[in-house]
């Protein structure tokens, strides 16, 4: 198994600015685990389907069951 100084839990946007911070002090030996297939996360207590994303034409669907207020 190999070894990591640092994990991260969770790609989203508080687990990337804890890598860039991290990277900053010069530490390099770190993992991100993340569940979704991409990192960047959406934030799932919300009613619509990311930050800026429609804008830039990468929208996805809302999904039903998901984004329908704070669990």
């Amino acid at each position: 198994m190999e070894q990591k100084d640092v994990v991260i839990i969770g790609g989203g946007p508080a687990g990337l600015a804890a890598v860039v911070e991290l990277h900053k002090q010069g530490i390099r030996n770190m993992i991100i685990l993340e569940r979704e297939a991409m990192l960047g996360g959406i934030l799932r207590q919300c009613i619509h389907d990311g930050f800026g994303l429609g804008r830039f034409g990468e929208s996805e669907p809302v999904r039903p069951g998901i984004c329908t207020g704070v669990h």
